[in-house]
């Protein structure tokens, strides 16, 4: 008996150690961080651009938000953003100007490593400076810059994998080995996917600490709010099913996702429903920018060959990319 116990904790040791390295350490395709990157920069930008037309009534000397209010709201809190040190008009314009170009550097893949680390800071300089304008995007958007920031996020789909490939060709080099597997990208990939995971399972049990959710009323909530949805559905009123199962889908949904996503048969068919319930969402809530992000943050469970086959040009690497990640692999 005591043999057998050894064995099954050595078995159990050792299968473990396996499977954490697997799911960590093994080279993972960097061709996800290219889609993510581009995806979270767009929406990155959009949002500060959202804020061109109201800059000194929102940060200026004598403005809506006044940096003391803000300090005292914080005081608790750390809290860095260079807005602090900015009210001037001019001065204002002129590094909100900076924080889009970087941003732009970002989404485009220029001197990523460099443009990545600003792009966070940018990003938390405005929400730290304005945090009562914030919502359910801002969190999520940073999480992915702020992991981006850490994995080869400009080895795909950017302007810095073209000026090294065209530096390759000029060299006689290999230019398909300049995004290759690696163990960064993968575990970049899984912080992403961790978070996620973890994201959604919040989602869902919050839902359920409502009666709303629960009585099957909640999407009802959501169309009945003239001020944020972008489309009148009052309609359904009439339909009460309709709104029931709509509303449980949606829970349900979030809490599969969660435990399921990790399952590869119910992948594909986790990530086609997300399209479906964040583009519902964006009609009910209204918030497209949160739904775009979510949508993007799937993206990093997606199959790089699959994101590759969008791309036709770089759809024959997709063969390379896999028997050198299978070879990685053993």
């Amino acid at each position: 008996m005591p043999s057998a116990t050894a064995n099954y904790l050595s078995t159990l040791a050792d299968r473990f150690a396996r499977g954490w390295n697997r799911f960590w350490f093994a080279p993972a395709d960097p061709f996800n961080l290219g889609v993510l990157r581009i995806g979270t920069g767009l929406v990155a930008l959009w949002l500060h651009l959202s804020y061109s037309f109201d800059l000194v009534r929102l940060f200026g000397a004598g403005g809506w938000l006044p940096i003391e209010t803000i300090r005292a709201l914080e005081a608790e809190s750390w809290r860095f953003s260079y807005l602090d040190y900015i009210q001037q008009p001019t001065d204002l314009l002129v590094a909100h100007v900076g924080g889009a170009v970087v941003l732009t550097m970002f989404t485009l893949g220029l001197l990523t490593r460099i443009s990545s680390g600003l792009a966070a800071v940018v990003l938390l300089s405005y929400v730290h400076r304005a945090p009562l304008l914030t919502s359910q995007v801002e969190p999520i958007l940073t999480m992915l810059v702020l992991y981006l920031c850490l994995g080869p996020a400009g080895a795909c789909l950017s302007i810095d994998r073209w000026q090294a490939a065209r530096r390759a060709r000029i060299r006689g080099a290999t230019a398909e080995l300049l995004d290759r597997p690696s163990y960064a990208a993968n575990i970049c990939l899984r912080l992403v996917q961790v978070h996620l995971a973890l994201l959604y399972a919040m989602l869902g049990l919050c839902k359920l600490w409502g009666d709303a959710w629960w009585a099957g009323s909640g999407v009802w909530f959501l169309i009945a709010r003239p001020e944020s949805r972008l489309v009148d559905l009052t309609g359904l009123a009439a339909y009460p099913l309709v709104i029931n199962a709509w509303t449980h889908a949606i829970v349900l949904f979030e809490l599969a996702f969660a435990i399921l996503i990790w399952q590869p048969l119910a992948r594909p068919l986790l990530l086609a429903l997300g399209m479906a319930i964040w583009a519902s969402l964006a009609l009910l809530t209204g918030n497209v920018a949160w739904a775009a992000t979510m949508l993007v943050a799937n993206l990093a469970f997606a199959s790089p060959d699959w994101l590759r086959s969008w791309w036709p040009r770089r759809a024959s690497l997709a063969t390379v990319k896999s028997a050198a990640l299978q070879e990685a692999r053993g």
